[in-house]
């Protein structure tokens, strides 16, 4: 029996799929309803509301989309570039993180990621060197996976 060995990268990212997966769904239902409830209306106003709101679901399901693609590259590749922990950062919704630098192609990128389950005092900051998972149509949304240390 086979053993697939997953990164902490990729459970993250498979649990962030999923997540947007389910809120996808959500605003997608919540445009069909809108826009369904807003036919039936009869008053002009009512309508006019829920067709605003419908637009602005789908304007929030379009950026999901966008952040589904992202993410979905990021799980498929397997490129990997060497980064370089600088400091820390806030990472929104997720608190405290590493920001870092990479390069891919000659060019220099930064991000911040977290770095959870791993104990901060584990992490060297700054001037770590841990390997950064990008993809090639996304290398500016690296991701750095501090279970793998530059030795």
């Amino acid at each position: 029996m086979a053993t697939i060995f997953l990164t902490v990268t990729d459970l993250e990212l498979m649990a962030s799929q999923a997540v947007k997966f389910i809120l996808l769904a959500l605003l997608l239902f919540g445009v069909g309803l809108n826009l369904f409830n807003a036919w039936k209306e009869k008053r002009g106003r009512r309508k006019a509301v829920r067709g605003v709101i419908a637009v602005v679901l789908f304007a929030l399901a379009i950026i999901v989309i966008e952040r589904i693609q992202v993410e979905g590259s990021l799980l498929g590749s397997s490129e990997y570039a060497i980064g370089t922990t600088i400091g820390h950062c806030q990472v929104f919704a997720k608190g405290k993180g590493i920001e870092f630098e990479y390069e891919v192609g000659g060019k220099k990128y930064k991000n911040c990621n977290t770095f959870h389950p791993i104990a901060i005092n584990n992490i060297i900051v700054p001037n770590g060197k841990y390997y950064v998972r990008y993809s090639e149509n996304y290398p500016e949304k690296g991701r750095i996976d501090f279970n793998k240390k530059v030795e």
